[in-house]
């Protein structure tokens, strides 16, 4: 039988495509990772993906420290720090020295919760009367606690309804639906948790007295070590009643003193005269604590009433009577509509001038040391 011989072209024609068709796959072969390290690179890769980023730590330990530093960073030059005990360490209040010629300064007490929630009338003061010889010192006091809700009596709960009764295949697609979280309920739970845990870490604060006491004698120390006397002390309705359980025992001292030689107050202590500013008006103070107030008669009191409605008549119609029945000196009442103080810097407003008249004729031109309760 005669053999068939391919030419040797065809040869290694076929040659050459055999090597082509075997190089791939033995360069693969090569390059495949070792026995028991397959795969590691990309489980690593997936776990790190994987792993939550640490939370970073919060810029503010609170709301109320974060409105505070905002506020310092907004007027750099009259920011002061007040030192007060733990665990509250320090509060802002806000210094502005008089621009012309000294005569006193104001000391402005204000109830809110977070410092910049001042009104303008207030904020116009602070920043126009330093214009006209008055240095002005603003700290924010903290607001009573609210009062507790009630529990609701078991009897007056409504009822739980009773359950539906379904088919079986309804309870098969409830079954299957409870198994999905919720979507637009279920965050909402975890920041109440949060909030509830900070509450629960946070150590607990004294007494709302305590508290307001303590910004007092923090603030009459400080004007008291940077030379400022001369005071007339600033307050409104809500904490009126627990700045003047601080300040009455140097009130009295002051009315049984030496009358000075300037002014036309009587007393000789460093705190000169008291304007209460009534501009809430859903806040009345009842007689016990209009008697508390009025508790020193020789006091110089401006009771200034914002925005002459029926129900601001009353309230001054009632503190003009407590005032008479209590034989106060130097009582005088003033009922304005409500500033327009649209520029905190205007220094000609008649609301300006009206306070900055009271100040001059109670205690202008008097500089005195101060020695408050450390």
């Amino acid at each position: 039988m005669r053999r068939t011989e391919f030419p040797l072209f065809l040869r290694l024609r076929w040659s050459l495509i055999l090597a082509l068709l075997i190089a791939p796959a033995w360069a693969q072969d090569e390059n495949a990772p070792a026995p028991g390290t397959e795969g590691d690179g990309e489980v690593a890769e997936t776990a790190a993906e994987a792993a939550p980023p640490e939370p970073e730590p919060p810029q503010y330990a609170s709301r109320r420290d974060r409105d505070q530093t905002l506020l310092a960073e907004r007027f750099p030059d009259d920011t002061q720090w007040l030192s007060l005990p733990e665990p509250e360490n320090e509060t802002l209040a806000l210094f502005r020295p008089a621009a012309a010629e000294p005569k006193g300064a104001l000391l402005m007490f204000y109830s809110a919760e977070n410092p910049p929630h001042w009104p303008a009338p207030l904020a116009n003061l602070r920043q126009a009367l330093p214009r006209h010889g008055w240095a002005t010192f603003a700290v924010t006091l903290p607001l009573p606690p609210k009062a507790p809700v009630p529990e609701r009596p078991e009897d007056t709960l409504p009822k739980t309804p009773a359950p539906d009764t379904e088919t079986p295949d309804e309870e098969e697609a409830t079954g299957d639906e409870a198994g999905e979280p919720d979507e637009e309920n279920a965050p909402a739970a975890e920041p109440a948790a949060n909030e509830e845990a900070e509450e629960d870490l946070a150590p607990p604060l004294p007494d709302h007295e305590t508290r307001i006491a303590q910004r007092v004698n923090a603030a009459l120390n400080w004007l008291d070590a940077n030379g400022q006397g001369n005071l007339v002390v600033l307050v409104d309705p809500i904490s009126a009643p627990e700045v003047m359980a601080v300040l009455r025992p140097q009130l009295e001292a002051g009315a049984q003193g030496e009358p000075p030689s300037t002014g036309e107050s009587p007393l000789s202590g460093p705190i000169r005269a008291l304007i209460l500013v009534n501009q809430h008006g859903a806040i009345t103070l009842d007689r016990a604590e209009l008697e508390a107030l009025f508790a020193v008669p020789a006091l110089p009191l401006l009771d200034v009433f914002l925005g002459p409605d029926a129900r601001t008549r009353e309230q001054q119609r009632r503190h003009r009577d407590s005032a008479r029945r209590l034989r106060l000196e130097h009582y005088q009442t003033l009922v304005i509509g409500r500033p327009d103080a649209q520029d905190p810097e205007d220094e000609r407003s008649f609301w300006v001038r009206r306070i900055q008249g009271f100040m001059h004729r109670q205690a202008e031109g008097r500089e005195v040391r101060l020695n408050p309760p450390r």
